[in-house]
């Protein structure tokens, strides 16, 4: 009598303990699902501050190009006024040399003007008494009379001639001197241009390296929250596997399904890379077939959805367990056509290609997983 009451006590304590255990891996579930929500939200909040910051950076780099292009606009400008300052001054130069050599020329001749007039000019006037005594005749006379007259008048005449020749010198002087005056100001504004610019430009060139470090931290901080996002994502696969366990009992893990028919350009393969957005070497853990936003995607393989929704990476994605430990994931869909619990056959659509997440362009970016590790999704289809 006592055995027959102990035994249905203990079948009940067993069956409360197992419908105990239900409620737990539910929890677990929901603790993990709500957390990598949590953690989907702050790398949305970290990725708008990326697109933020870059977009100041880009800015910034922009700037930069048109500072650099003015800069060196300013430094031909410098140039060329350096060189007419220069040319100016050279002209300034050779003008005095000139002057110079005017001057000593109407010395020399005033010199010599001075030794041969001594005794012949006075006030200008020849002595005609003088003349008159030294000629043996009066043709004599006369003749050296209009010697002397005309020597006269070509002394004076060439004294005139360097007089106006030293006046026109010293005029050109003048304005060479006034030229080279405003070559020199022009030269000192375009230098004070150029010194503004490159002063902007360092400015600027601050501005950026601090963008960059400001960019460089939310690179960090993404990647740290993608690492802490993929080991969630591999925790709610398992237990989303576990869960769905029948569905998948009867799976052998095949793939033999091209997931987009009739595009094989492979814009990016399995494996080490540099990232196009974090511009950093990263494994990347897939294929990426090039194809138009809308194309049709199929599944690879029979097998349970276990995952379809939205991922900051992967943008609108989808996973599938194809049993014997075998998934398939899809990435960067335009759209999802599926649930997770549904069974899909191979070659069944289950959404549309697009650019969603983490993306530089429409593609499928398609991933094969052996126990939660990626492989080469390439060598399920070796033509």
């Amino acid at each position: 009598m006592f055995r027959k009451k102990v035994i249905p006590v203990v079948i009940v304590s067993l069956l409360l303990l197992g419908t105990a255990a239900l409620p737990s891996m539910a929890d677990q579930l929901g603790d993990s699902i709500q957390q990598q929500n949590d953690i989907e939200k702050q790398k949305d909040q970290a990725q708008g501050q990326l697109n933020k910051i870059t977009y100041t950076t880009d800015n910034i780099k922009a700037q930069l190009n048109q500072l650099q292009a003015e800069i060196d606009t300013a430094q031909q400008a410098l140039n060329q006024k350096k060189i007419a300052f220069a040319q100016a001054q050279n002209q300034v130069s050779l003008a005095q040399e000139q002057l110079d050599q005017k001057q000593k020329e109407l010395d020399e001749r005033r010199v010599a003007l001075g030794k041969r007039a001594r005794g012949i000019y006075e006030s200008g006037q020849i002595s005609q008494l003088e003349l008159l005594f030294q000629s043996s005749n009066l043709s004599d006379f006369i003749t050296r009379m209009e010697y002397f007259s005309r020597l006269v008048d070509n002394d004076r005449q060439l004294l005139a001639d360097i007089e106006s020749q030293k006046a026109q010198i010293a005029q050109k002087k003048n304005e060479l001197q006034a030229k080279r005056d405003q070559a020199a100001d022009l030269e000192a504004q375009a230098a004070s241009v150029s010194a503004d610019l490159e002063g902007k430009k360092s400015k600027q060139r601050n501005a950026l390296d601090e963008s960059l470090k400001a960019q460089q931290a939310v690179f960090d901080e993404l990647e740290r929250l993608e690492s802490e996002s993929k080991s969630l994502s591999e925790k709610i696969r398992k237990l989303q596997a576990a869960q769905s366990g029948k569905g998948t009992g009867n799976l052998n893990g095949t793939i033999s399904s091209w997931p987009v028919p009739g595009y094989y350009e492979i814009s990016s393969p399995y494996g080490w890379r540099i990232h196009p957005i974090t511009k950093k070497r990263s494994l990347h853990t897939g294929t990426d077939i090039v194809a138009p936003t809308g194309t049709k995607i199929n599944a690879a393989g029979a097998g349970v959805v276990i995952m379809a929704g939205w991922n900051t990476a992967y943008g609108n994605m989808t996973i599938i367990d194809h049993g014997s430990g075998i998934s398939t994931l899809y990435g960067h869909q335009s759209r999802i056509d599926v649930r997770e619990g549904q069974s899909v056959e191979a070659n069944e659509a289950i959404g549309a290609v697009g650019s969603t997440g983490w993306s530089t362009g429409a593609h499928l970016h398609f991933e094969v997983r052996v126990g939660g590790n990626t492989t080469d999704p390439l060598q399920y289809f070796p033509n």
